[in-house]
């Protein structure tokens, strides 16, 4: 049986790669802080864990080695409570680069040094910068990076460190560049909070109001993400060292008349606010391309969803 070396499965994403790993008929051997794996309790019982941090080096390519893993997958990121890592970045890029940069290394020098020859990591589409950049959209891999916050500083400088280990040591490293994510389990006060406030509230007779710029943007339910990096895990030929993956394009007001459409009752409002930072949109054709890829919701499947998955919560 596979095994992947899973760091940060007990995130919000990566809780979710963790449950798609093992459907796939993955091991999964976790690695990171003692959290609860938010996707289920259950999980835990099914997987090993080693309690340890990307600033450790050793610690990591012990624990590696112990794994038999063929494949590193990687979502560690410095946060700090409930407030996001965008702006746990913002609030102290200290830490932030010590660990979404110098642990990054640290994660390939030890996949390095342990014989495995894959790592699949999540970038971030943070690592563009404002939309008015980019006169030509959706953009591809290849465009420009120009980001406007230290998070997104600190992916970009991580997407070199990936180059550098491809470039000299061979080590096949692929950088996924993921837009803003929602869906069961996302617990933090990141970009996507007032959507998922949004979606908890939706229930016939309530009412509740959605602020939000008014312009178009990128977004991935969360079992899609999973399923990307499943399949890049699985994937039999090479990888590019950089992929985006989109799950579909949207705006507030659409998600909002969908939202209504899909709970009957529910006095959902939407109020243009102006937006802090737009990114541009994306280009998902290389992955597509390269290992087939496609997202399986769109904005009106993914609403149908979750509404179902909070329904089952409140009902157990």
């Amino acid at each position: 049986m596979r095994t992947a070396f899973l760091i940060g499965a007990g995130g919000f994403v990566g809780s979710n790669v963790a449950a798609s790993l093992l459907e796939a008929g993955w091991q999964v051997h976790a690695f990171g802080p003692a959290t609860p794996l938010v996707h289920s309790v259950k999980l835990s019982e099914r997987i090993m864990r080693t309690e340890g941090s990307v600033e450790d080096r050793a610690g990591m390519e012990a624990a590696m080695t112990a794994s038999g893993a063929e494949i590193v997958i990687s979502f560690a990121a410095y946060s700090a409570g409930s407030t996001g890592l965008a702006r746990a970045g913002e609030e102290d890029p200290d830490r932030a680069m010590a660990v979404n940069v110098d642990g990054f290394r640290k994660t390939l020098e030890a996949a390095l040094a342990t014989g495995i020859r894959r790592v699949v990591w999540s970038s971030s589409t943070t690592v563009y910068g404002p939309a008015d950049l980019y006169p030509r959209q959706p953009v591809d891999e290849d465009a420009m990076l120009r980001p406007r916050l230290t998070y997104g500083l600190t992916k970009a400088m991580a997407e070199q460190i990936a180059v550098f280990f491809r470039d000299r040591h061979g080590l096949e490293v692929c950088s996924v560049r993921l837009p803003l994510v929602f869906g069961p389990g996302l617990w933090y006060d990141g970009a996507a909070a007032s959507l998922m406030a949004t979606l908890r509230s939706a229930r016939p007779g309530a009412r509740h109001v959605l602020e939000g710029h008014g312009a178009s943007f990128d977004l991935m339910y969360v079992p899609d993400a999973a399923a990307a990096f499943v399949a890049l895990a699985e994937a039999d030929g090479p990888l590019a060292d950089r992929y985006n993956v989109n799950g579909f394009t949207t705006r507030f007001a659409d998600i909002v008349a969908t939202i209504g459409r899909a709970v009957p009752g529910y006095d959902v409002e939407f109020r243009e606010v102006a937006p802090a930072l737009i990114f541009p949109l994306i280009s998902s054709e290389r992955i597509v391309r390269d290992i087939g890829f496609r997202p399986k919701f769109d904005l009106e499947l993914a609403v149908q969803h979750h509404v179902k998955e909070l329904n089952s919560l409140e009902t157990r």
